[in-house]
């Protein structure tokens, strides 16, 4: 039986990303183990914990690409699938160091530095051109990342995908009378135009932008609604009631039903540095919300295809014109404010899972090794 090892920072990225593909190589009779921080359960998965160390130059993460090499070469894998910057490099430095020859395919989520000259950009491809002859496969996810790994050869095939897939099943419809138990429940007025924010509080992410554009809005009606956790959510917090927004913004932390979330809010608001393809923004669109974004990679991609609006990273004053813009139309324009309108997906549909699931197993060369197995 053929074996395969699964890499990510963290266990959640198998939950979010990588179920459809899991099943395809167990229902081919691959053998699958995944390797991250965290616990991951599934049927018939072996999963190792892994503590990768979170900035990639830390010294710890030495000893952690010569335990996962030992564990390559212990395990006698076939195929190697790394996902995002620093697992990525981890598992394919330690697939270059395990002794053994072992197709490595991976794929980018979104590299974190542009091609800019700057030195973080530089250390970042520095490291990857460390890597890139001990990668057969490189997946990109956006024409920005593709661009700079066609530019640096970062591997000797070099594919384009539309993403993981986004299932659509996770979002059925929602009533009406869910959505005004929610804004009963959190005392939102009918009124008011929802602005919503999904993902980590991080310095990628930088909600701080958003914060800070919603103390230039001169208008009453609006909130945002912030779900998710992260280093930086108590700061931002506080950031928010020292600009006295406590009924202008609510933190939801950790909400599990985002489905009804991108139901009832109106716009979802991206203030990230870096983006992959960006699995909320897809979320949203399919929900049929609106979506401001930072005209940043990744991001930029969805936007021209969506014709949606973008702003300059970290200005926080373009974002609040661009904000107020919708506020106004919202409160001109009363037939938009109901709840029980059937929102229809703005997502071009080549993006659902249905649609990208078959072509992806064939171009990370997952159908080659159930194909001879």
């Amino acid at each position: 039986m053929k074996k395969i090892l699964m890499t990510a920072s963290e266990a959640s990225h198998f939950k979010n990303f990588h179920i459809p593909y899991i099943k395809y190589l167990l229902n081919n009779n691959i053998e699958v183990y995944t390797a991250s921080r965290g616990t991951f359960s599934y049927n018939g998965v072996h999963h190792i914990e892994i503590p990768y160390k979170k900035k990639l130059l830390s010294l710890g993460n030495i000893g952690i690409i010569l335990k996962l090499a030992s564990i390559i070469r212990n395990n006698e894998f076939d195929a190697v699938f790394t996902n995002s910057t620093l697992a990525g490099f981890i598992g394919r430095a330690a697939s270059m160091l395990c002794g053994r020859k072992t197709k490595v395919v991976h794929i980018s989520h979104g590299y974190l530095f542009d091609d800019d000259k700057s030195l973080r950009s530089k250390l970042y491809i520095f490291f990857e051109k460390l890597v890139k002859k001990h990668t057969d496969i490189l997946a990109v996810m956006n024409g920005d990342d593709y661009r700079i790994a066609q530019k640096y050869r970062l591997s000797k095939n070099i594919v384009f995908i539309n993403g993981m897939g986004l299932d659509s099943e996770k979002f059925p419809p929602v009533s009406a009378d869910e959505i005004q138990s929610f804004k009963k429940a959190n005392k939102i007025d009918e009124n008011t135009y929802l602005f919503l924010c999904v993902g980590e509080f991080s310095e990628r992410k930088h909600q701080q932008t958003i914060i800070e554009a919603c103390s230039l809005i001169k208008k009453d009606n609006f909130m945002v609604i912030f779900a998710g956790n992260g280093s930086l959510l108590d700061f931002c917090k506080f950031l928010a009631y020292e600009k006295k927004l406590g009924d202008k913004t609510l933190f939801l932390g950790h909400y599990g039903n985002v489905n009804l979330l991108y139901k009832t809010c109106g716009c979802l608001i991206s203030s990230s540095r870096y983006e992959g393809l960006p699995f909320n923004v897809m979320e949203a669109l399919y929900c049929g919300e609106n979506a401001i974004l930072t005209n940043v990679k990744g991001n930029k991609d969805l936007a021209e295809e969506h014709g949606l609006k973008t702003y300059n990273y970290f200005n926080s004053e373009e974002l609040a014109g661009l904000m107020s813009d919708l506020i106004d139309a919202y409160s001109q324009d009363s037939e938009k404010r109901t709840c029980n309108e059937k929102k229809e997906s703005r997502l071009n549909p080549k993006y659902l899972i249905n649609n990208t699931l078959n072509n992806n197993l064939k171009l990370l060369g997952m159908t080659e090794l159930t194909s001879d197995k």
